[in-house]
């Protein structure tokens, strides 16, 4: 026994199938999420989950001398290339948060933390990628890492993180 289907039923079930399969290939991050490819880049540039969102490692953490907010060429290089990646794959945008240790007083800790903040913007701009004024934050001493009672403490605390979420 032989079923033959009519005409205008095979091709909707042609034209379901080559839908729900170009549907697959082309996905879109999930809802409130970023996609594989997102998540791949984060993970190869140095990004780890938080509870923010995605940051750079420790190893990759930008950390500053006392006192000083410039960034060396390469370091100002390597930063511009990793937003270039992030632009590629749809991550235009990112919060930077530069904080200090507590060696002076809090008003200039605070100054000194937008510094580095914007340090850190300048070259990430050149990259792609775009920021408001409320994104590229200064926190001053207030969010340590370490204690500020040893040399290792107070160099962990003077800081730029790149943080990044869907």
């Amino acid at each position: 026994m032989t079923y033959a289907f009519p005409h205008k039923f095979r091709l909707f079930l042609i034209a379901a199938f080559a839908a729900l399969l170009a549907a697959c290939q082309s996905a879109p991050p999930p809802p409130g999420g970023f996609s594989a490819a997102q998540i791949a880049l984060l993970k190869s540039e140095g990004f780890v989950e938080s509870g923010l969102g995605w940051e750079l490692s420790m190893p990759e953490r930008l950390l500053f001398p006392s006192n000083g907010s410039s960034l060396p060429t390469d370091q100002q290089q390597r930063i511009s290339e990793i937003a270039t990646k992030l632009v590629s794959v749809g991550i235009a945008t990112a919060r930077i948060e530069g904080h200090t240790d507590s060696t002076g007083t809090s008003a200039y800790n605070l100054t000194l933390s937008q510094a580095r903040a914007e340090a850190v913007a300048a070259p990430m701009q050149a990259g792609g990628m775009r920021f408001t004024a409320d994104q590229v934050v200064g926190r001053g001493e207030t969010l340590p890492l370490s204690s500020n009672a040893t040399a290792e403490g107070r160099q962990d605390n003077r800081r730029v993180v790149v943080i990044v979420t869907p």
